[in-house]
């Protein structure tokens, strides 16, 4: 399969999708629709939300509220010093998807097989990349340009910079006013999203069908258990 009829595949029948890669597991291709879809993102948030006339009001949304997260007291000055660091990354919006995305594929990728040898399921290193690149298309691809267009519809006046998965909106986050809960709990409650279900949804299967002793039933509970913990850890501060 090329890789749009691959991508079609795993929207509409994954388990048809990913008994091929079982056999030619590819990533590239996911990849670079990741970085194309985060690119975009970064061109709206950067470019078109926070330009010049909105950058000190979103930027400072964003420090003083990291700050409430990490319960800091910031003086004016320090406020300030954060503000100009920001501004200074403003110029290099474009990097960061270059960066950002090959990182957390592969620290997904390297997790998921490392449980998947624990539990001796029979996968390989490549199969799991694979499975983690194409699933996470869904999420970050698919999702990436409902986000888009959403932010582009909405403009700037209501923009809030973080957490950013907030900015998508189906987020479970537009339900809950943002100061009724503290700022770590708001952060993972607004990662719940209809489209992180549907990803972790394609990823249990994918991780099954590539593998040879991971049943279905097993395959999800690893990979709802994750989330899970890692939904926890999150609310509690100790994770991004």
């Amino acid at each position: 399969m090329n890789g749009f009829r691959t991508l079609a595949a795993v929207v509409v029948s994954p388990r048809k999708a990913f008994d091929a890669l079982r056999v030619s597991p590819t990533f590239l291709f996911p990849l670079a629709l990741l970085l194309v879809v985060n690119l975009g993102i970064q061109f709206v948030v950067y470019k078109v939300i926070a330009d010049d006339a909105n950058f000190d009001r979103i930027a400072r949304d964003k420090v003083e509220w990291d700050a409430t997260a990490a319960g800091i007291r910031l003086t004016p000055a320090d406020a300030q010093k954060q503000i100009e660091a920001l501004r200074q990354q403003k110029q290099y919006w474009y990097a960061v998807p270059f960066f950002g995305i090959p990182v957390v594929i592969a620290a997904l990728a390297i997790f998921f097989y490392l449980l998947l040898r624990l539990m001796r399921a029979g996968n390989t290193f490549r199969r799991v990349l694979s499975v983690v690149c194409w699933s996470f298309v869904i999420y970050r691809g698919i999702g990436g340009l409902v986000v888009a267009a959403s932010l582009l519809m909405r403009g700037s006046a209501h923009f809030f910079p973080v957490p950013a998965e907030a900015w998508s909106p189906t987020s479970l986050a537009h339900l809950i006013p943002r100061g009724a809960v503290p700022p770590n709990t708001y952060t993972a409650i607004s990662k719940l999203d209809p489209f992180l279900v549907w990803w972790l949804i394609v990823l249990a299967i994918g991780l099954s069908r590539t593998s040879n002793r991971l049943t279905m039933a097993r395959s999800a509970t690893l990979v709802a258990g994750t989330e899970a913990v890692y939904l926890a850890l999150n609310a509690a501060g100790l994770m991004p």
